[in-house]
């Protein structure tokens, strides 16, 4: 451990509650504040190099628990109070055992490229939560970033893992800098590499952002969401009821058709249906197409016999039937009502052109989400239904997947955001019905298909850090030894 004078309680309760207040803010599902992510960790790596391992465990793991505490409400509403008491602390601990294992690494072995320990480590554990776990990649830090253009264009070389890397290597950079200047020790290499990457991401990303294509072709939309007090009125039940609800979606077709629209997307779960009655209400969706020389993405829940499918219809303007999606990923709730995944993505041709269509949670996972861009989808449809407080992030998720792939997306959600965006991740178009309000939203998006690195090259970054966290666990039982 280093030599240098203790740390005084006071600085270290500020710099404790400093960072705390910043992961608050970042974590946020309302604030959005991204640059408060790249100040949080700063005082705690710094402090982690002039402490004790365990006072670095005990203020890494309160600092991270109290930016985590900004998520406890939205937990609340949509998991048992045990999960969020086990969800609040894991993160928190995990932080914590990634310092110590990055402190320890720097301290040891004293030279400038263990800065990287610390993203390393962080990356890795993302990537492999992003495998494992049933919420894809819900929950990284790099979706803190997603007002942040030019750094989000960094998505399209490695991935939001990229992203994940970028906003620790700075702070620890930081931390280091300050650290060795303290130290008297070389500082140079450290500040030139580490700065010199920031400079190259953000260089790159502007460059991007300011790409240009000739004769672009202009897709106007129309997006839909009724009032949600519609699903809850008590007059009419069954079929009637479902027939109601389709009916309040279709009245808008026509006004949308007028306007100019090519395509009226609507969100998750319109209305249920039973298998008997699918072709009833296909039919409908089929004349109402054709009579506005629209095409019409709908979704609905149609139960088959013992089990329930989440299903996306595609209808051309001629009233074909383009795709009928069946959703792949589902959400836990999905699961307990006895609802049945599916196995395929939803690309399919309209006008000469390859789309596609997913439903919700699918965007949270990078893995399938890559095979449309693989297809060479050039816009993807997106039927969702949002839990009102993470309408935001949960949008900005799925928008993380189309900077990935290099396409557009129109995205449609109950109780959520209605969002247009092009493939670089920038919002054209936004409507706000997280509160359940009804809303319309029109907009043009320019077919674009770009493709990038990570639809190449998939999880290549991902997998060196994963490599690269191996070594550091290898330098960690070296050092023990010693």
């Amino acid at each position: 451990m280093s030599e240098y004078k203790p740390v005084s309680k006071a600085l270290l309760a500020a710099g404790v509650l400093l960072a705390g207040i910043c992961w608050y803010f970042s974590f946020s599902l309302s604030a959005h504040i991204w640059w408060l992510l790249w100040v949080a960790p700063v005082p705690i790596l710094y402090f982690s190099l002039r402490l004790s391992g365990k006072q670095t465990f005990l203020i890494a793991f309160t600092a991270y628990l109290i930016g985590r505490l900004s998520w406890v409400p939205y937990l609340l509403s949509i998991m048992p109070l045990p999960l969020v008491f086990i969800f609040t602390l894991l993160m928190p601990l995990i932080f914590a055992l990634q310092v110590l294992a990055a402190r320890k690494l720097m301290l040891t072995y004293s030279h400038w490229s263990t800065v990287f320990a610390f993203p390393i480590l962080v990356t890795a554990v993302e990537y492999i939560s992003f495998l494992t776990t049933p919420d894809g990649t819900a929950g990284s830090i790099a979706y803190t970033q997603c007002d942040f253009l030019p750094i989000v264009q960094v998505a399209a070389l490695t991935g939001i893992q990229g992203i994940t890397f970028l906003v620790t290597l700075i702070p620890t950079a930081i931390a280091c800098i300050v650290y060795r200047y303290q130290q008297k020790q070389s500082i140079r290499t450290l500040s030139v590499l580490t700065f010199g990457v920031l400079a190259a991401a953000i260089i790159w990303g502007t460059v991007r952002l300011n790409q240009t294509t000739t004769n672009p072709q202009a897709l106007k939309v129309g997006l839909v969401a009724i009032d949600k007090e519609a699903y809850h009125q008590q007059k009419m039940t069954g079929e009637e009821k479902q027939i109601y609800l389709a009916n309040l979606y279709l009245q808008h077709v026509a006004a949308l058709a007028k306007q100019g629209a090519e395509i009226i997307v609507f969100p998750e779960k319109m209305f249920t249906i039973s298998n008997n009655r699918r072709q009833h209400f296909l039919q409908q969706f089929k004349e109402t197409a054709l009579a506005n020389h629209v095409s019409i993405v709908a979704c609905m829940s149609q139960q088959n016999g013992a089990y329930y499918e989440n299903r996306a219809w595609v209808l051309g303007a001629d009233g074909t039937l383009l795709a009928d999606y069946q959703k792949v990923h589902l959400f836990p709730g999905e699961l307990l009502d006895s609802v049945k995944p599916g196995t395929t993505p939803g690309v399919f041709l309209r006008k000469g052109r390859t789309e596609g269509v997913a439903i919700c949670k699918d965007m949270d996972f990078q893995q399938y989400i890559h095979q449309y861009g693989n297809a060479g989808a050039n816009v993807l449809y997106v039927p969702a239904w949002d839990f009102e407080r993470d309408g935001w992030l949960h949008s900005r998720m799925a928008i993380m997947r189309c900077v990935e792939g290099g396409f557009g997306m129109i995205r449609n959600a109950r109780m959520g955001r209605l969002t247009i965006n092009d493939y670089r991740g920038r919002v054209l178009y936004e409507a706000n019905s997280d509160d359940g309000t009804p809303m319309v939203l029109t907009g043009s998006l320019d077919i674009q298909r770009h493709p990038t690195v990570y639809n190449k090259w998939g999880d290549w970054f991902s997998i060196l850090n994963a490599i690269a966290a191996l070594v550091c666990l290898v330098l960690l039982a070296i050092a023990r030894r010693h």
